[in-house]
């Protein structure tokens, strides 16, 4: 039991220690335990069911000939929304670059900052469910 503690709390800290995460997130867990035992999990689920459909839909718009930057705007700022709410640093640090690069109408480096956040979301997504799994 001790070592699965220690494997969770490690697991915590580097989500820090990366910058993926920041800390209030991890308030709820010590909410979910009086209120609701899945709240955490719940959430963090709900976060990854709603941004990852965010992604795609923004992967969509880019495609689009012409592209609407309002429309863009609107989906960079939903999804910098919502990871706020889960504290995604590193994905909300993007989906600024992105909304200015859209407010210029600089398509080509709002789609390298979407690849780059694309690739910090799958990064986060997979450490979070790996830390569903073992908590």
């Amino acid at each position: 039991m001790e070592a699965l503690r220690q494997q969770i709390s490690a697991m915590r800290q580097s989500f820090f220690d990366e910058d993926i995460l920041d800390t209030h997130i991890f308030q709820l867990e010590q909410v979910e335990h009086i209120s609701d035992p899945s709240l955490f999990e719940d959430f963090v689920n709900v976060y990854l069911r709603d941004s990852t459909k965010t992604l795609a839909i923004i992967e969509e718009e880019m495609a689009n000939n012409p592209v609407n930057y309002m429309d863009l705007d609107k989906y960079f700022h939903q999804l910098k929304s919502s990871c706020n709410c889960i504290g995604a640093n590193k994905v909300v640090n993007e989906a600024k670059k992105a909304i200015e690069l859209c407010k210029e109408e600089n398509l080509e480096a709002a789609k390298a900052s979407f690849e780059k956040m694309k690739v910090e979301h799958t990064t986060l997504k997979t450490k979070l469910q790996a830390y569903l799994e073992v908590k």
